[in-house]
């Protein structure tokens, strides 16, 4: 009887530890666009930009000027996280993370647009989970932010482990 119920008892920690597992979520990679309002442009928004992370564990594949070459290393079921700031410290909404059709652009992302949201009247920001199918290659999104009342964009990129 006791070798039965230590079977059983090994059997359900088994279970725990494999649900525990299954249900964990991968890590957060906090991405921060700093707008220079003074040098932005339409013709080339990425020339006054730059990208930082927020944690010194996320892996930075490429920091270059410009901004469009950015570009950060993450696993399936990680969490990315794009927010915005002006290099005098004001707030930059993000609106709009969207991923290119077509060759490697495919979307990495339940769909394949994710809208800026607001946190209790906060800037908006754009958070979503990398597909746990997602394939091992570089991909290029569209960032779309606004900044002193008007929209503008750019094509940087993420790399899926």
């Amino acid at each position: 009887m006791k070798a039965i119920n230590r079977h059983l008892l090994g059997i359900a920690f088994l279970f725990i530890c494999l649900g525990t597992n299954l249900y964990s979520q991968g890590a957060t990679h906090v991405i921060i666009l700093t707008v220079d309002t003074g040098e932005l442009n339409q013709d080339d928004p990425a020339a006054a930009c730059t990208f930082g992370v927020a944690d010194e564990d996320v892996t930075v594949v490429e920091v270059s000027e410009p901004a469009k070459d950015f570009t950060i290393l993450v696993k399936p079921e990680d969490f990315v996280e794009w927010e915005g700031i002006t290099t005098a410290g004001e707030a930059v909404d993000i609106e709009m993370i969207k991923f290119k059709s077509g060759g490697n652009s495919k979307n990495i992302f339940a769909k394949s647009r994710k809208r800026g949201e607001r946190n209790n009247g906060d800037k908006k920001k754009v958070k979503d989970k990398v597909k746990s199918n997602a394939a091992n290659k570089e991909y290029i999104y569209v960032i779309q932010f606004m900044a002193d009342g008007e929209m503008y964009q750019f094509d940087p990129k993420i790399k899926v482990e």
